[in-house]
């Protein structure tokens, strides 16, 4: 399985296996929880708008790359299992390696 981001690819670790289902078990039917709680008040909240306006930069940060031919690759090293962030060009061409910590700097505009 393979995660992209614009032209940003993340891959896990390992192959993700199948779940196999769980038998069928008929459960005692209850006519109250045991611990009744009320949700109506509970409302799902959306991302924070600074987190939002985040994602909005790194977006746009990702179309600068690819129009400047590059990307950043994102992938675990199976040895010490630290993340590897490369600089490529949209061919795949290995530019250059870059910390964990400068991703996010670049991401943010900063300089490869």
């Amino acid at each position: 399985m393979t995660f992209e981001i614009g032209h940003l690819t993340l891959k896990p670790a390992a192959p993700v296996q199948p779940v196999a289902p769980r038998p069928s078990v008929e459960a005692p039917v209850r006519a109250e929880p045991a611990h009744a709680a009320d949700f109506s008040d509970v409302i799902l909240a959306s991302p924070p708008p600074e987190v939002l306006a985040e994602v909005d930069a790194a977006w746009e940060r990702g179309a600068r790359l690819a129009a400047e031919n590059r990307e950043l690759h994102f992938v675990r090293d199976e040895a010490s299992g630290r993340m590897i962030i490369q600089v490529r060009t949209l061919d795949g061409e290995v530019l250059r390696t870059i910390p964990p910590s400068n991703a996010l700097d670049v991401m943010g505009g900063g300089a490869l």
